[in-house]
């Protein structure tokens, strides 16, 4: 099947790659290569510049605040982002902002959905502990109240925002009794609260990510999602439009194309390794591959347009994606030899090093967001029908 954008999609396109030439400075490259991120003052200046143009939130409602664009026209602002290697529309605007909307009581959407669209409010994703990542419903951390407020206590991991976010998005237990599923909760703890303490993890590609502890945190009753004891069903949904937005793939086809051009200009035994079959044949799977990744991320963009969360297709896409990025970072790897393992500031790096810096960072994203191996269990029951074993 052949289709097309519409011309006024090929037209955002064009608009995004000229805003980006235009206002991505140098200044900014600098603070994302040397992973100061949002703590940096350009990167808040860029964000604000994307939330003037309406495109943190382009997908939204107008009435919370949006451009009523669809789901393909935010897929197309964020897959140029991702391209250019420029910061986009964080969690808050990719899934909590999603779920306040179905969910969340008025008074709360008046809250914090400007302040999202905004730019204003960067949230934090507080799921994962110590001792409940993959099995998440085995989450300690708990919520009783006290009057009109949550008193909140326990211990966070991989917050991979608690740095500089504003606002964390929790997963509290707040009925000890219940099934482990049944008892849990989801509170907007602002970051500023008395009793918050982070502490830096460092990954292996060179990304910061935290361990948050709580103790006798309070917040107001108000601050509560949706209904007590129903925040399982808001996890789980803010996770598919999680995994939906890591469908684009930008970054991943830019690379390859450094890497096209890198094997036309570099000899290998007197002939340029272009020519070389087994390298030909690597970089052709990889450039299907990504074609692949195109259509799963765009069904799933048709799909929230017709209305409809993705549930299996997110975790397709999020498995499909992110095990995609290591297959690229391999072949690059492979082909580039021991000089691919030179780090950027090394002279006689390739590609200044973006090779081996993809190829550390890329094993995050296979277990962030939900575990490939469970997300391929989930796909199975879902996806195909198959029993639990």
């Amino acid at each position: 099947m052949q289709f097309e954008f519409t011309e006024e999609q090929k037209a955002l396109r064009q608009e995004v790659r000229s805003f980006i030439k235009e206002n991505a400075s140098p200044e900014l490259m600098e603070e994302i290569k040397h992973n100061t991120g949002a703590n940096g003052p350009h990167y808040k200046a860029w964000i604000k510049k994307l939330a003037e143009k309406g495109w943190l939130g382009a997908g939204w409602p107008k009435e919370y605040g949006g451009l009523g664009w669809g789901a393909f026209e935010q897929w197309i602002v964020n897959d140029e982002l991702d391209y250019a290697g420029v910061p986009g529309a964080g969690t808050g605007v990719t899934m909590m902002g999603p779920t306040i909307m179905r969910v969340a009581s008025e008074e709360m959407k008046k809250e914090y959905l400007p302040r999202i669209i905004s730019g204003e409010v960067e949230f934090v994703l507080g799921y994962s502990e110590p001792n409940a990542g993959t099995d998440l419903a085995s989450l300690k951390t708990k919520a009783v109240i006290d009057g009109d407020d949550f008193v909140i206590n326990g211990q966070k991991i991989w917050n991979s925002a608690a740095h500089f976010g504003t606002h964390e998005w929790l997963a509290v237990r707040t009925d000890p009794d219940a099934p482990k599923h049944k008892g849990i909760s989801v509170i907007i703890v602002p970051m500023d609260s008395p009793g918050i303490t982070v502490r830096p993890l460092w990954t292996w590609g060179d990304v910061r990510t935290n361990e948050t502890f709580f103790d006798d945190v309070r917040v107001p009753r108000k601050n509560l999602v949706g209904e007590l004891n129903k925040g399982w069903y808001y996890i789980t949904a803010a996770l598919d439009f999680e995994r939906v937005a890591i469908g684009p793939s930008g970054r991943m086809r830019r690379l390859l194309e450094k890497l096209v051009e890198y094997v036309k200009e570099t000899q290998y035994q007197g002939q340029v390794l272009s020519k070389h079959p087994v390298v030909r044949q690597h970089l052709a799977g990889l450039a299907n591959d990504l074609k692949v990744n195109r259509l799963f991320s765009l069904k799933c963009a048709w799909m929230v347009d017709q209305g409809v969360i993705p549930n299996k297709e997110a975790q397709m896409v999020k498995v499909f994606s992110t095990e995609l990025r290591t297959r690229l970072a391999d072949v690059g790897m492979q082909i580039m030899g021991l000089y691919g393992q030179l780090k950027t500031g090394s002279k006689w790096a390739p590609l200044a090093g973006e090779i081996e810096h993809f190829y550390r960072a890329a094993p995050f994203l296979r277990f962030g967001g939900g575990t490939n191996e469970v997300l391929r269990d989930i796909i199975a029951r879902r996806g195909l029908g198959l029993p639990r074993p």
